[in-house]
């Protein structure tokens, strides 16, 4: 899968390998670097109103290790926020701002955006994985970039995000579940008293 990374200032292209492949590498661009890493402690989401725990990861480039702590933060200000998710990562004694935009994610938001005028607003899968929250219940409303649900995938968690302010209609999986690409993760409707197809706000994109 490619990425688009943005680190600080600094835009990058990251392809990796597919999860389970023998010999984990990424092309850094055009740059083949192999890949040794684990996850020494796994990054914990908050309850509403705190801060996420950083995870901690060690890395092996070459003969340098390197310790690696990361957690999720709000996307940067003025960032295009289509597919993208932020952290803040620590590495030694410097801290950057890191911004991922993986292309499958912000081609299926770009599709479901095509179709946001006719109502319903339908969250997908962007691809396989294993739902570890969901964050609103049917009958809930929420807010445009509200998220709905979290995905892990790539050893990574992912917050799909509503492209509209509406009310949950559906939602179609449970914490814990397994999601192939495409799935149908929720769906967000009009509030009750708007008229069909009316925005509550101005929608532009979708942000899985």
């Amino acid at each position: 899968m490619r990425y688009l990374v943005t680190v600080d200032e600094r835009e990058i292209s990251v392809e990796m390998g597919e999860s389970g492949d023998a010999a984990p590498q990424a092309n850094v661009d055009g740059v083949v670097t192999p890949l040794d890493w684990r996850v020494v402690t796994a990054a914990v989401r908050a309850a509403a109103g705190g801060a996420d725990t950083a995870g901690h990861y060690s890395l092996l480039l070459g003969d340098q290790s390197y310790d690696i702590y990361a957690r999720a933060v709000a996307t940067p200000d003025g960032a295009d926020d289509e597919g993208a998710q932020a952290y803040e990562v620590t590495v030694g004694a410097r801290t950057y701002t890191v911004t991922l935009r993986d292309e499958r994610t912000q081609a299926l938001g770009r599709l479901a955006g095509a179709a946001r005028h006719s109502g319903d607003a339908i969250i997908r899968a962007p691809m396989p994985g294993l739902v570890s929250n969901v964050l609103a219940q049917e009958g809930q409303e929420v807010a445009r970039g509200q998220a709905v649900v979290v995905l892990e995938a790539m050893k990574m968690e992912n917050d799909l995000a509503t492209p509209r302010a509406g009310v949950v209609k559906r939602v179609n999986v449970t914490k814990g579940q397994t999601v192939n690409q495409g799935d149908t993760l929720a769906i967000i409707g009009d509030p009750a008293g708007s008229a069909p197809g009316e925005d509550t706000e101005s929608e532009t994109e979708t942000a899985d």
